[in-house]
Parts: structure tokens; sequence; C-alpha cells
């Protein structure tokens, strides 16, 4: 028999290593049996490379950690379970998927008839990741407007519900808690990018909590990191670098060289406030070389997508910025945008707006303005807006008088105000 590639892809999906899912399933067997299982990570190879039946409570663990059919996890079950399981295995996975709340419509779930009993499963928590990931796709465009902050916000509430009211595995619990967590977060960080943080603040505490519930270090790490920049804009810069160490202090940053990059480059913005600049530098630095360590092929969740190079660079970008380095400002704007993925139109719309107030601070007036006026119009609002404001202001003021002033104040009214 060769590798089961069927189970191998459910282990990925879910992020679990042979160690992992082996220790799952003993906890699964527990819930089902009342007796811990003796699964180990041998087990899991067999089941991998050797195993084509495996036996009854290996099948009955399998099927309670991912929620599905043996047969959907690339094996042939047993004549002793099909005994147990006599049902069609169709109709099984039919009434695994479905959910009786009339809410649950917006999350692609099918109503089953009122007051029937129901089992949420993972195809459930499945689609509603996969809604949360096209709020994300929104984010990289256009940014965190209220539209998005409402949506992720009515999508967390439809996984809270659907907890209360159907049954489910511990694993597929811990999954809804961890997409709740997540959507919560992205309504947060939709206001903090929106230059809302009342409402922001509104968010934080139900996705510190509910990332808690969820035990999933990653999603623990992505709050954290967003509670320090929503910290950061309200001008607690202590807190904001606290909340950053919170994030750096998940044992995921230990074992991963990707999460310890990621939580080390976002720390460095916030020491910009309260370090110094050898401290900003030597963050950033291991930052980069935590990125060149980490496996590139690794399957992770759609929000860490964001970060690569050009995020580095561009946290650079802000933390020269926040010290009043210009000309490192600057450098580091040009390497974030060699950097930058084509989709990334927000963060694209941001670095020129840095890039633009870097010039400017430099006496290179007909340079900033026609780097403003690059910003991507779509973007032009929260954060970006801000960044202009600001540019609009230090011009006016520094400038009053200059045709490249008149040129951008027009061009601000004619353009970006339509």
């Amino acid at each position: 028999m060769g590798e089961n590639t069927i189970l191998r892809n459910a282990m990925k999906k879910l992020g679990l290593t042979r160690p992992e899912l082996a220790r799952e399933m003993n906890r699964a067997l527990k819930r089902r049996t009342g007796r811990y299982g003796t699964f180990s990570e041998r087990t899991v190879h067999d089941l991998l490379t050797r195993t084509r039946s495996p036996r009854s409570r290996t099948q009955l663990a399998l099927e309670e950690v991912f929620d599905r059919p043996i047969v959907d996890l690339g094996f042939t079950p047993t004549a002793r379970h099909h005994q147990q399981h006599p049902e069609d295995p169709m109709k099984r996975r039919s009434f695994l998927v479905t959910a009786p709340i009339a809410a649950a419509a917006t999350a692609g779930i099918t109503p089953s008839r009122q007051g029937a009993p129901y089992r949420i499963g993972a195809a459930d928590v499945e689609r509603l990741e996969l809604l949360h990931d096209q709020t994300i796709d929104d984010d990289d465009q256009a940014g965190g407007t209220e539209a998005l902050e409402r949506r992720s916000a009515a999508l967390a509430e439809e996984a809270l519900a659907m907890q209360q009211r159907g049954s489910a595995s511990g694993r597929v619990r811990s999954r809804l808690y961890g997409v709740a967590a997540s959507l919560t977060d992205s309504a947060m960080w939709a206001a903090i990018d929106g230059r809302r943080p009342g409402a922001a603040q509104a968010h934080l505490h139900h996705a510190v909590t509910l990332a808690s519930l969820s035990g999933d270090q990653v999603v623990q790490i992505r709050v954290w990191g967003h509670a320090a920049a929503l910290y950061r804009q309200m001008g607690r810069f202590t807190d904001s670098t606290a909340a950053a160490e919170a994030a750096r202090a998940v044992s995921l940053c230990r074992s991963d060289a990707f999460y310890a990059s990621m939580t080390r480059a976002r720390l460095s913005l916030h020491q910009a406030h309260t370090a110094d600049r050898s401290d900003v530098l030597r963050s950033l630095d291991q930052a980069r070389k935590d990125l060149s360590r980490s496996d590139a092929g690794e399957h992770r969740s759609r929000w860490t997508q964001f970060y690569d190079a050009a995020e580095i660079e561009l946290l650079a970008t802000q933390a020269h910025t926040e010290m009043g380095r210009w000309q490192d400002a600057e450098a580091h704007a040009h390497h974030t945008l060699a950097f930058l993925r084509p989709s990334m139109v927000r963060n694209r719309a941001l670095v020129l707006a840095y890039l633009a107030g870097a010039q400017l601070r430099q006496g290179e007036i007909q340079l900033a303005v026609g780097t403003a006026k690059t910003v991507p119009a779509v973007a032009v609002h929260g954060r970006v807006e801000h960044l202009l404001n600001g540019f609009t202001s230090r011009l006016i003021s520094a400038h009053p008088s200059s045709s490249y002033t008149q040129e951008w104040t027009a061009y601000r009214k004619d353009v970006l105000s339509a």
C-alpha cells in the first residue's frame, strides 16, 4: 500500500502532526468509550503507509477526530464496523453537516426540519472558514471598511450560534471557537485599519476570550498582534509593547520560525516608541533571519499569507517613520514596493503614503506629490486617509504657495474625494 494521501491531507488541513494526531485519537476514544487509547506516533505512521482497514477502535477514534466516515479518510471499514454503522455513509455524512437554524444560511449551511437533533461537522466549519478567507481577501484589496467589520462580526455570531444549538466532537468545537475568534479579530482589525478604535475595543475582549477557548495558538498570536496594533493607535505604547510580547510568548513561536519572525517584526514597530533604535534594528534583523529559515511549503491559515519579506520591510518603514529617520524610512519603503505582491492593494496604498511623507520631510516636494498621487484611491480611508491628511497639512504648512501644493490639493479634491 502506498501513502494514504487522503489522511495526510486531512491531517494537514487540521494542522496535526503525527504525535498530535495520536494524542487526539487517544482523547477521542476516551470521549467515546470512557477509556484512553494507546495510539502512538507509530500507529499514525502505519495508518499513513501500511494500514488499509484499521481495527474498530482505531476507526472510531479517527472518525471522532476528523468528524467524517472512515471511507472518507482513505480506508476500507471492517465488517464489524459496518455492523456498528449500518446506515449509508452518504446519509450519515449528510446528517452530520446539517444545522436547523435559519441564520446559518449566511454561512452556507442547509437547515434541517425544525426541532430535529443535528450534529455540527467539519464541513460546517470549513464553510465558515471559506467565508472568513473571503473577508481577508477583501481586506487585502480595500482595507477595513465598516461593511467588512459588520460582516466579520455577523459570521462570528453564526459560529457561536452553532456552538450553542448543535452537538459536535471536541475537535470541531475547538475549531468553531477558533473560527469565531478569527472572525471577531477580523472585525477588530477592520475597525483598527479604519481608525475606529472605539469599535475595535468592543471586539477586543471577545476575541481574546474566544481565542483562549479555542486553544489555537495561531489564533492567539493573531489576536494579541492586533491588540498591540490597537493600543499603539490609541497612544498606549507600553500596553502595545506588552501585547506584542504576549504574542511572542505563545509557545508556537519557539518551535516555528515563521511565527517567531512575524511576532519579532511586529515587536520592532512597538519598540520604536519604547526602546532604543538598536533594539528596533535587532528585532528586524532577527525577523528576516527567522523568515529565511522557515518552511515556505508549510500549510498555514489564509490570514498568515500577508506575511513575507514585503511585510517586514513595511514594518521597518513604519518603525523608521515613528523614529523620524526619513532616509531610512524612504529606503525601506522602496524595498517594500520591490517585494510587494500585486494583490496587496491596501498595503501598496499604505507604503506609498509613508513614502510620500518621508520624501516631503526631506524637502523633495515634487517627488513627494508625485508619489502621493499614485496611492490607489480604492484604499484611501482609515489609516491611509489619516496618513494623506497629515501629508496634506504638512505640505500646505511648509509650502503654501508652491505649485506642487496647488497640484496636490486639486488632485485630492477632484480625484480622491470624488
